[in-house]
């Protein structure tokens, strides 16, 4: 009989984001399992190109596409949308060629619809269609971000469009199936290409945004009077506690961003880092701001690394794997991981299941690649090393 790793899947909540604190055990008796390394890799084939998985959801496409598309031209108007709107929202829907007054209202959400088109474009590509539309210049709001704010109460309500909803089911099926049949993350290169789009556009920007820590995800507001830098720092030795360092440890950040998390667990808690990271700016950033003789940024993909580590973390990595290589990373993390180690993952959760729309605004123009993962992902078959 085999013994195997054994492991807890424990819940960890950091502020905006979805923590898991994965401690590895010591062995326990299991029935007999291959090891890691006897098993056959996951393949593209087995995970994307099921005929099943495929053909129904294109033929989906397909007809709610025709039908969908051709009821959108016949009313163009938006009455539907603008009902769906008057219903749900407090947006106040103004079709005005002209756009907003040069003294726009303060007593509410207004959308001024310069276009007539928009509706259309809403209709049928949804969350893309509206940020589009906006690009082009055919609609403007009196307050944005109130706008986006009670838009987001339509997305589970869109069954009430009816035959009008059909287009938005067509657009993310087409999403959900081209990313199938051409996901960009499972080689290094594509990986490293998603991440350069977001990543690597301008340090100014992230420089003004993030505050003095350089640190991107949700920061831990644990009391209401706190500073950016503050929330950051607590949110970083939050992490650092889970993780039960002691001093001396080798510890493994993957995706390890612009370094100042790595940075305060060597000064602090006496362990060594290594942080991998595949954007060239947080790797040149790391390595200038961050010179500690502890720490070791490198400018890697995850799935190259080697040796054996005390305690491994990822702050906002998991948004960027995608479920097609869920099974890759937890197999990565178990081999890199000692049997009586610790593993941190702080992420953004979502809580609608089913396939992710890689065709939407957030892959589009945001995040190339990503997904947000729900806790089934965590709690998946390919888990079996990690639970008794």
């Amino acid at each position: 009989m085999a013994r195997r790793k054994a492991a807890v899947l424990l819940p960890l909540c950091l502020a905006a984001g979805c923590g898991f604190v994965v401690p590895k055990l010591a062995p326990t008796w299991a029935p007999q399992r291959a090891p890691l390394r006897q098993r056959a890799p996951a393949t593209v084939a087995r995970q994307s190109f099921a005929a099943g998985q495929l053909l129904l959801p294109f033929a989906a496409s397909v007809l709610t596409g025709v039908l969908g598309l051709e009821a959108v031209r016949q009313l163009n108007e938006g009455s539907a949308l603008k009902d769906l709107i008057k219903k749900y929202t407090s947006i106040i829907v103004v079709d005005s060629p002209e756009g907003m007054p040069s003294t726009p209202p303060t007593d509410g959400v207004y959308w001024y619809i310069k276009d007539p088109d928009v509706y259309r474009r809403v209709l049928v590509q949804g969350d893309l269609g509206l940020g589009e539309s906006y690009m082009d210049g055919q609609w403007e709001s009196n307050d944005l971000e109130g706008f986006v704010f009670e838009m987001l109460k339509l997305e589970v309500v869109k069954k009430d469009l009816g035959l009008l909803g059909l287009p938005l089911l067509s657009s993310a099926i087409v999403g959900s199936v081209s990313w199938l049949l051409f996901p960009t993350n499972l080689s290094a290169s594509g990986a490293k290409e998603n991440i350069a789009k977001h990543y690597d556009i301008s340090m100014k920007l992230y420089e003004q945004m993030l505050g003095p820590t350089m640190m991107y995800s949700g920061a831990y507001y644990h009391t209401p009077e706190m500073t950016l830098e503050e929330a950051q720092i607590a949110k970083m030795r939050l992490v650092a506690d889970k993780l039960d360092l002691k001093p001396g440890m080798k510890v493994l950040e993957l995706g390890c961003g612009f370094g100042a998390l790595a940075d305060l667990m060597a000064t602090e808690y006496g362990v060594h880092v290594t942080g991998v990271t595949l954007s060239e700016d947080q790797h040149a950033y790391a390595k200038k701001h961050f010179k500690n003789p502890m720490v070791d940024i490198r400018l890697q993909d995850y799935r190259s690394m080697t040796g054996q580590f005390d305690r491994i973390y990822s702050v906002g990595i998991f948004e960027h794997i995608g479920r097609n290589c869920y099974e890759t990373y937890f197999e990565k993390c178990q081999e890199l991981l000692k049997d009586d180690g610790i593993m941190v993952i702080h992420t953004i959760g979502f809580c609608r299941s089913g396939q992710w729309n890689h065709g939407g605004w957030m892959n589009t123009y945001i995040f190339p690649g990503a997904e947000l993962p729900t806790m089934s992902h965590f709690t998946q078959g390919f888990q079996d090393s990690w639970v008794d």
